[in-house]
């Protein structure tokens, strides 16, 4: 199976946990420390309680910006040798056929733990120097960054 295949398939399960609400499949999908790399800052999430605030945090802004549905649509992946698997992707929320906030660019690093496509790591176009990312502060680049 292609990168590409297998990344769209783990955004598209996490944007439907996250739209449902469904805190345990998402976090069956983060490997735990995490790390988010933001236009001005390296966070952390440590624990599973830090990832489930962090993830009702984050569904309560969306849901208060009326988004309906998260498009998250890869550009590019490539494997890692066999079980880690790095690309990038757009994020476009919609608050039904409108843009709820700015589309924003990530690239993320998934591995393959028991089985499973667990987020590693996280680097997007936000200015957010927190966690849970609220993107309240999204960034005016149209790309990333190099991360350090």
């Amino acid at each position: 199976m292609r990168a590409s295949t297998i990344l769209q398939a783990y955004l598209d399960e996490m944007a439907k946990a996250v739209m449902n609400e469904w805190f345990e499949d998402y976090a069956a999908r983060i490997q735990l420390p995490l790390n988010l790399l933001t236009s001005s800052a390296n966070i952390t999430v440590v624990t599973r309680a830090d990832l489930e605030d962090g993830f009702d945090e984050f569904v309560a802004m969306i849901r208060s910006q009326g988004v309906t549905h998260m498009d998250r649509t890869v550009q590019a992946a490539i494997f890692q040798g066999n079980d880690h698997i790095v690309g990038v992707y757009e994020t476009h929320l919609m608050a039904g056929e409108k843009l709820a906030l700015p589309v924003f660019h990530s690239k993320m690093w998934i591995g393959c733990y028991d089985g499973r496509w667990k987020a590693i790591k996280i680097h997007n176009t936000t200015n957010e120097a927190r966690w849970p990312m609220l993107l309240t502060r999204l960034s005016p680049e149209l790309w990333l960054s190099e991360e350090p």
